[in-house]
């Protein structure tokens, strides 16, 4: 598995996109939206950061040289959006594939825009425990789903705990691969989210 072309992910999966920048991100996540919206039988998702999805979609309706609002309102694309509380998030990713699934798409195409530490997203525990229960999500629905996360822009925590421990495959310098990082939520719940380094420091603190 050597080839980052969004041609060859795999379904259904749940992959880290490490990448440097808006330019960088789109060059992958327009091509995988691209391919979805040239075929009817599949769905778009895009989640996550508000503002920076719906650029990225406006790109997409720009690249397609076409009106997408009927995409919008059959419900074909559905722009979703992080929330606080990381359980209203978490349905917030799981009904939509519920009802794409119920309206017969054969593919859903999930594009997740990470933020990390602000105001409309979990606190980063909150949100790794969702990116890690999602591994074990996505693998029940027909969904491709992609995660962008910006190395240049996040800290490298998000990056070390989120985009490699929570993520089975990787695309990285163009490279799709298996993630060797990657663990399976039971033991990452309790060997990584119990002793995240700043909650034991609070702890001690608070001792």
């Amino acid at each position: 598995m050597n080839t980052g072309s969004a041609t060859a992910f795999p379904a259904p999966s749940h992959i880290a996109l490490l990448h440097r920048g808006e330019a960088e991100m789109q060059d992958v996540a327009l091509e995988f939206l691209r391919i979805g919206l040239d075929r009817p039988s599949e769905a778009l998702f895009g989640f996550g950061d508000p503002s920076r999805s719906k650029r990225l979609f406006r790109a997409l309706e720009l690249g397609a040289g076409r009106d997408l609002s009927p995409e919008y309102r059959t419900g074909r694309i559905v722009l979703g959006r992080a929330d606080p509380d990381v359980d209203r998030m978490l349905e917030g990713v799981i009904a939509p594939l519920e009802q794409f699934r119920a309206k017969g798409f054969t593919l859903v195409r999930f594009v997740g825009i990470v933020n990390w530490n602000v105001p409309d997203f979990p606190p980063p525990e909150d949100f790794l425990w969702l990116e890690s229960k999602l591994s074990e999500v996505f693998p029940r629905f027909p969904v491709i789903a992609l995660c962008l996360y910006d190395v240049a822009r996040l800290p490298a925590r998000a990056i070390a705990y989120g985009a490699l421990e929570t993520h089975p495959l990787v695309v990285s310098g163009g490279a799709l691969r298996q993630n060797p990082e990657f663990v399976l939520f039971e033991r990452y719940f309790h060997e990584r989210l119990l002793r995240l380094p700043w909650l034991e420091a609070e702890s001690a603190r608070d001792g």
